[in-house]
């Protein structure tokens, strides 16, 4: 019997996303991985049914973003937002 392929949807995606952007920072996730993909993939909150082939890490882009940088800047840009005035007419 070969294991079968599972498309990942919603927030499986999503989840798969983060652990992909936390495997190219850090190498040692990504050997885990290799090692025991089902045991990765419940610390991310992703269960796959029983028989199915994980999916692969796709592989680390030279330009890509480390989540650390990506972290600072969101936090950075959230920090910046403030009370905005908007013109409005008088209450009747």
């Amino acid at each position: 019997m070969t294991a079968q392929s599972v498309e990942l949807t919603g927030q499986m995606r999503r989840d798969f996303a983060r652990l992909t952007a936390r495997a190219w920072a850090d190498h040692g996730l990504s050997a885990r991985y290799e090692n025991d993909p089902q045991a990765v993939l419940a610390e991310f909150g992703i269960s796959l049914p029983a028989g199915t082939q994980p999916p692969n890490l796709p592989p680390a882009e030279d330009d890509a973003i480390d989540l650390e940088s990506l972290e600072l800047s969101a936090g950075g840009a959230l920090s910046t937002i403030g009370t905005v005035s908007c013109p409005s007419s008088p209450l009747r």
